[in-house]
Order: structure tokens, then sequence, then C-alpha cells
């Protein structure tokens, strides 16, 4: 990396857009050091994506023995979305999903360096609720009656085929995925841009909401999974199958975020692609 002065950068190129493409191309970020550090991020993201899992999974695996119904399983998720964005969103973003993760990194919005960190944190907070219920659940002889432990989190574990709500193959399973994904990136990049006046205050709500809706329209398909943690968080606890199958529900998602990250990229407001640079011990931030 070069030692340069800001002063020095810059006269390379001809016009600040020039400067954005040619840094944006290389993907050099440097980490901000007065906001939270890689691990209080990471932290953050496995607390919320645990939160997210409690929550949402919760509801799912304890609807029929309640009696709650598909209603309290959205419900589930979209609270659990706004109360992890709520507590952990200043720390690390409330990503909670690899596929948001991936999403915001191919939309400009996050350095690709973090990627890796984030998305292991949050398998690891899925995994974590996720073994809570199975553990909970397995000191109550009343769950005996509903077959194994490993049985009863796969009624919330992700399927298709067979194990898919109303048997849908893993191809309109798949298509599913892809577009319940897509949405939820795409309505993350747009109410985080920096143009968007609704500001900040709104996006744990309008985010949490869109998840919980999704997630009610992929359970027919798919048992509504929309995020490879949570999928890989029940998938741990369950029977093989939920294991042999979880390729599609790290798949699908990944797509539809990698589709409307780069759209926002190549087309949306320049304002939200900012760039860093590390030069010596300062940060030069480029922004159109």
């Amino acid at each position: 990396m070069s030692e340069s002065r800001p002063e020095d950068v810059t006269p390379e190129f001809e016009t600040t857009e020039e400067v954005v493409e040619e840094q944006f191309e290389a993907d050099e970020w440097v980490e901000d050091t007065s906001g939270p550090s890689l691990i209080a991020r990471m932290f953050a993201e496995a607390g919320g994506t645990f939160v997210l899992v409690l929550m949402g999974v919760g509801a799912a695996l304890f609807s029929s023995v309640m009696g709650w119904g598909l209603l309290a399983v959205a419900f589930g998720f979209a609270l659990g979305v706004m109360i992890a964005a709520l507590i952990f969103g200043r720390i690390s973003g409330a990503h909670l999903n690899p596929a948001v993760t991936v999403g915001v990194w191919l939309g400009g919005r996050f350095p690709g360096r973090d990627v890796a960190p984030y998305i292991i944190s949050q398998v690891i907070g899925a995994i974590a609720a996720t073994g809570l219920f199975a553990f909970l659940v397995s000191t109550n002889e009343l769950y005996d009656q509903l077959g194994t432990t490993r049985q009863f989190i796969g009624t919330a574990s992700n399927g298709y085929g067979e194990h898919s709500p109303t048997q849908f193959d893993w191809l309109p399973a798949g298509i599913i995925e892809i577009i319940i994904a897509a949405l939820l990136v795409a309505v993350v990049l747009s109410v985080t841009s920096v143009l968007n006046k609704a500001g900040a205050a709104a996006a744990p709500f309008g985010i949490g909401l869109t998840v919980g809706f999704l997630v009610m329209i992929a359970i027919p398909f798919t048992n509504g999974a929309l995020n490879p943690a949570r999928a890989t968080g029940t998938a741990v606890f369950s029977e093989g199958w939920a294991l042999e199958q979880l390729w599609l529900f790290w798949v699908a998602p990944l797509i539809g975020a990698a589709i409307s990250g780069l759209l926002f990229r190549a087309f949306g407001p320049e304002e939200d692609l900012i760039i860093v640079e590390r030069v010596e011990e300062t940060v030069v931030v480029i922004e159109d």
C-alpha cells in the first residue's frame, strides 16, 4: 500500500468519480478505529442472531404445540429482527443474516474482509439459540410424546420435497428463497441509503416487517428460511435430512442477495458508495 500523503493521492485521477471507480474495484478498506472493533461487532452479530433465532424459531417450534398459527411465526421473526437491530444495530449494523452481509458487501456498503467474520458469528449465534431450545425440550418428558428432540427441532427446520410443508420440490423452493432474499437485501439497502429521509431510526421496523412477511410467504415452500444462519442452526439439531438439504438454504439466499447487491452497486445512488484507503495512519474517505 502506498505511503503517500492524502494530497498525493487524488491528483493521479482527473475526477472524483474516477477515484471512486478505481478504489471500488480494488475494494481497499480500512477499519474505522473510532468505532467498535471487529471483535465487538462479531459479538454483536452473534448476539443479534441469537435473539432473532430465539424469537423466530421459538415461535415456529411452539406454534403447533400452543396453537399460535402462521401469523405468530411471522411476528416472531419480525419482532426478533426489530429487537436485535435496536440493541445491536449501532455496534455492527445488525446484519443478522449471511445473505444480508453478502448483499451489502456486493452493494458497496461493507468491506469484503469482514464478510467471513460476520457470517461465522451469525452461524454461531443461530446454533447457540437452537441448541438452547434442544436442551430445554430434552428436559421435559411431555415432549417425548411428540417424538425425539431432533424430530421436534425438525418441525422448525427448512426443507424441500417431502420435508416442505406443502411438498414443494427443490426448484420452486429455491426460486422462492432467491426472490425473498433479493427483496430483503433490496429493502436493507434502500432503508439504509444516505438518501433515505426517514433515517436510521425507521430501519429496524421496516426491515423487521419485511422479514416477517417474507418468512410468512415462504413457509408453505420451505418453512421460511431466508437466512442461511437460521437454517444452519435448526439443521444442526434436527435429523439428518435437514443437513442434507441445507445446501439449498445457503445457495438460494446468497444468489438472491448477490442479485440485489450488484444491482444497487450498478444503479444505486453514488452517495452510498463509500470507499476508504489506508494512507499511513490517515483514512481518506472518497465519496462522490
